[in-house]
């Protein structure tokens, strides 16, 4: 008998790993970014506007995921609805994005390190795209490959426990930290709530932030990746429920560090900086001890995010090679650990290559990932409008509330985030977008692979 996935994730679980994916550390690094844009007033609304727009693209996937509760996400979708080349091409591009931010995460975690502690800068071993690359950085990157590795390697159960305990404990210290410095502050901190730092309009601050919400309120994909293992009490309506949470949860989380950071501190101070986040708490407690907490808390963050981002990549690589659409290795699950071992330690791998590209790869790839990630949306809506059709008559235990309006919506406004997150390389810097090479020379990668590969239309995921 062939080993299957463990049945072991319930609704908190679920939470942990969709609510701990979506919020990382970047919000510690861009804060300063997103009040000199918009101010505080601009991107609150920004943020309110790209939830409500992420909740119905976490909508349609949580119907998607009820009417096929399988591993593998867009990808699944993509396959049963579009054919074997279009889930490939899914698939592929899926793939890409989920490794890049693995990549983006080891790069990131010893960079919040070295803030911390200065004297970690050390022998410097190369320069690539114009930044350092430094003994402690990859040092401190393999570690972290290492660990994340290990959990999703050796039990699901083990990487789920590591990713609750971080997530409940992440909200309860960030929240704590945040409040003493509001209550430190004072209201006219707050002032003027609608004025942009740069002296552009704040409202163009505001849309800018909302099209960003594609990747600050991105990571409830985790959850349809781990739908196969979701406990014997835990219905597809529950996940589907939790889905959406974890997006709102997100956004409302945003907004409070937003009003909570201005309050301790006049937000135009803030504006701009590296770390605004902690620089709001910086004077609270003699010695900048709130600041070090922050930074703390922001690298173990970021590892809960590393974490479920990985478990993300391994399934998704197993779901194509369930349809021969990758080795049929990625598809084997561990006798002992009932893990997808082989797909795990690829992952692995990937991030530790993507490590020693440095700091200078972060922008590049925090772009790449970016725009795979708007046209998934894109697909998942289609996806859904094309599954009604096919099946009209189709009792369904979720469903996205206002029908068509509501996919019509979300289509127009995916497609919108797609153009800007194409184009926006191009504008952050001149010539040709190292972005668009590495996402021409993927895809002519899988030009290249897809004819050696024969899909098949059966599913070696178990039936529910």
């Amino acid at each position: 008998m062939q080993p299957t996935l463990r049945r072991t994730i319930g609704r908190f679980q679920y939470f942990a790993l969709g609510f701990g994916t979506i919020v990382g550390s970047a919000w510690v690094v861009v804060l300063g970014e997103w009040l000199q844009e918009a101010g505080p007033g601009g991107t609150v609304i920004g943020f309110l506007a790209g939830g409500i727009f992420m909740c119905l693209i976490a909508a349609v996937y949580a119907e998607l995921c009820a009417r096929m509760p399988e591993a593998g996400g867009e990808f699944v979708f993509a396959y049963r609805l579009f054919g074997p080349k279009v889930g490939f091409f899914v698939g592929w591009f899926v793939t890409l994005y989920l490794i890049a931010i693995t990549a983006f995460e080891a790069i990131v975690l010893p960079w919040l390190l070295q803030t911390l502690w200065p004297g970690l800068r050390q022998a410097v071993l190369y320069e690539f795209l114009g930044e350092s690359v430094t003994l402690d950085a990859a040092l401190i990157g393999l570690a972290g490959v290492m660990l994340v590795t290990f959990l999703n390697y050796r039990d699901v159960r083990l990487a789920v426990i590591f990713q609750s305990a971080i997530t409940y404990g992440f909200v309860i210290v960030a929240l704590v930290v945040l409040v003493a410095g509001a209550t430190s502050g004072s209201a006219v901190n707050l002032q003027p709530l609608f004025e942009a730092g740069s002296g552009q309009a704040w409202w163009l601050g505001s849309l800018w932030i909302f099209v960003n919400t594609a990747f600050f309120l991105n990571g409830f994909q985790a959850i349809p990746q781990a739908i196969e293992e979701r406990s014997e009490g835990t219905s597809t309506t529950t996940v589907a429920r939790v889905m959406i949470g974890c997006v709102a949860a997100g956004a409302s989380f945003y907004c409070v560090v937003v009003i909570f950071a201005s309050l301790s501190t006049p937000w135009q101070a803030l504006a701009g900086a590296p770390l605004a986040s902690a620089a709001a708490v910086s004077d609270v407690v003699p010695g900048g001890l709130l600041t070090t907490v922050l930074l703390l808390v922001a690298a173990f963050s970021l590892l809960k995010t590393w974490n479920a981002i990985a478990f993300m990549a391994a399934r998704i690589l197993m779901a194509q090679a369930r349809q021969s659409l990758l080795p049929a290795r990625f598809a084997r699950i561990h006798p002992r650990y009932a893990t997808p071992a082989t797909a795990v330690l690829f992952v692995g791998l990937c991030t530790l290559v993507g490590l020693f590209l440095g700091r200078g790869a972060v922008l590049p790839l925090v772009n790449m990932a970016s725009i795979c990630l708007a046209f998934t949306f894109v697909l998942a809506c289609v996806a859904l409008w094309k599954l009604r059709r096919l099946e009209p008559h189709k009792v369904q235990k979720f469903s996205v509330p206002g029908g068509r309006v509501t996919l019509v919506i979300g289509i127009a406004g995916a497609s919108a985030m797609s153009c800007i997150a194409l184009i926006a390389p191009l504008i952050q810097r001149r010539g040709v977008p190292v972005e668009w090479v590495l996402i021409v020379c993927w895809a002519a990668l899988g030009w290249l692979a897809i004819p050696r590969r024969r899909a098949t239309v059966s599913s070696a995921a178990p039936s529910r």
